[in-house]
């Protein structure tokens, strides 16, 4: 639920050439400003034989390698054109600055290249040397044939110490669950550390340094990757009591584990939602449409693509949509947009992302059943701001499903969004422009806890 929006991610990308004698191969940095939300892009330029090349990156988004389709260059303006995408860029090269406008679908932007890197403040991400140890490991998944890499921190002394496996939301993460330039599992990771507990923190299969197919892995693939560290740290001489920490579709994935026979010690779910997949994301498209101020008509309108989006996925299977993408996009589409390049890529986009087995799966998840089974002591935490995850998907479900006899802690966080910071409003735009990581107090609560029940165990 951490990366899957009301909107498609945006990509770009340029090619361009000289002008006056001057290189413009190498790298570029620039950051597109939609509203309140900032994202940074990197163009790498290179030339062969006179063809100039670049493909982008969106870091912010976790995309690498995003190609284009024609660019042109008079000497003085520059144009490229990714049909796919909907987007043009046309800007001009004066000394050390790409000076432009970005177009994708009806968004019109201005947006300058330099050659210099935009650092953003971060001032949580913590910088070496560490007070403790830091190892690179591999642990395998072997129902699935994958080995998982990761990094295990643990406390400087004498084991065994209070362990933990780090587990994160939705989409494709590495192991410090990195997005907008936060690194949220690295500075948990380097706090709980500190303070005794040791983290494994590893990259989701087929991201980084894990082996694996990301994008047909559906929710229970991933739990069972998560299994599989769980039994892997446990295992470890230098543990003691062992647990999990999931964000977003990482709580979700604690259920499972917890409910389904796994038995961790404990676990915190950081805004996990305890309804189902479909239920959450509803409340969530509701939630972000009121505070966007989208009028009735217009979340109508979006509610009744959903469905008809919905209808297709549990109609076909993946494979069937990915195979007839084009005719199905375009029947979500009035006839009159048919032949509409930009209204047809929209489509398919939103399609193929509701098709991927990780968010059908997810809507089709009803954690109820593992909810009752659990028996561990459960950690809940939600953010008062939460767009995505907002308290009502976590607060009384979780009253209502977990045992009563089951050791059951729930705290909503005043002023707090998704990712647990400080926050205006909540929205998801926000989360690049605040510099803020994690709340002090989020990670002085999750330490204190895990140690407190792990005392006891």
């Amino acid at each position: 639920m951490m990366k899957r929006l009301l909107l498609p991610l945006m990509a770009a990308l340029l090619a361009c050439t000289t002008i006056n004698g001057q290189e413009v191969t190498g790298d570029w940095y620039g950051t597109l400003t939609i509203g309140s939300q900032k994202l940074a892009l990197v163009f790498h330029i290179a030339e062969n034989e006179g063809v100039y090349t670049t493909v982008m990156d969106s870091p912010d988004q976790h995309a690498e390698g995003l190609t284009t389709t024609a660019t042109t260059f008079d000497g003085t303006t520059l144009t490229v054109t990714a049909t796919t995408l909907g987007m043009t860029y046309e800007g001009s090269l004066v000394a050390d600055s790409l000076t432009g406008t970005f177009r994708q679908n009806g968004l019109r932007l201005p947006l300058t290249f330099t050659r210099r890197k935009q650092e953003r403040a971060r001032p949580q991400t913590p910088r070496p040397p560490y007070p403790y140890t830091a190892e690179e490991v591999v642990f395998d998944n072997p129902a699935a044939g994958i080995a998982l890499a990761g990094t295990l921190t643990l406390p400087a002394g004498e084991g065994p110490f209070p362990a933990v496996v780090l587990v994160t939301g939705s989409g494709a993460q590495n192991r410090d669950e990195e997005l907008f330039g936060h690194k949220p599992f690295l500075v948990t990771a380097d706090y709980l550390t500190r303070r005794g507990i040791a983290i494994l923190r590893y990259d989701d299969r087929g991201t980084a340094a894990s082996e694996g197919n990301y994008a047909s892995a559906t929710l229970q693939d991933l739990a069972s990757d998560a299994a599989c560290a769980l039994r892997w740290l446990a295992a470890r001489p230098e543990t003691g009591a062992t647990g999990i920490i999931g964000h977003s579709e990482g709580g979700v994935i604690a259920y499972m584990l917890a409910g389904g026979g796994e038995s961790p010690d404990f676990i915190v779910s950081m805004a996990g939602p305890a309804v189902t997949g479909t239920e959450c994301l509803r409340t969530q498209r509701h939630l972000i449409s009121r505070k966007l101020g989208l009028s009735e008509e217009a979340y109508r309108q979006n509610e009744l693509l959903v469905e008809r989006v919905t209808e297709l996925t549990d109609r076909y299977a993946g494979d069937y949509i990915e195979t007839h993408l084009d005719s199905l996009a375009a029947s979500l589409l009035p006839p009159a947009m048919h032949t509409d390049p930009a209204a047809l890529e929209q489509m398919r986009t939103v399609l193929a992302q509701a098709a991927a087995p990780e968010m059908v799966s997810l809507r089709r998840y009803d954690p109820a059943a593992d909810l009752a089974r659990i028996a561990c002591p459960l950690l809940a935490i939600v953010g008062e701001k939460d767009t995505q995850v907002p308290p009502s998907v976590v607060e009384g479900p979780l009253r209502e499903g977990i045992a009563p006899d089951t050791e059951l802690t729930i705290k909503v966080y005043p002023g707090l969004n998704h990712l647990f910071q400080h926050a205006a409003t909540g929205l998801p735009s926000e989360y690049g422009a605040i510099e803020e990581t994690l709340a002090p107090d989020v990670l002085a609560d999750m330490a204190a806890w895990v140690l407190r029940v792990a005392e006891r165990r």
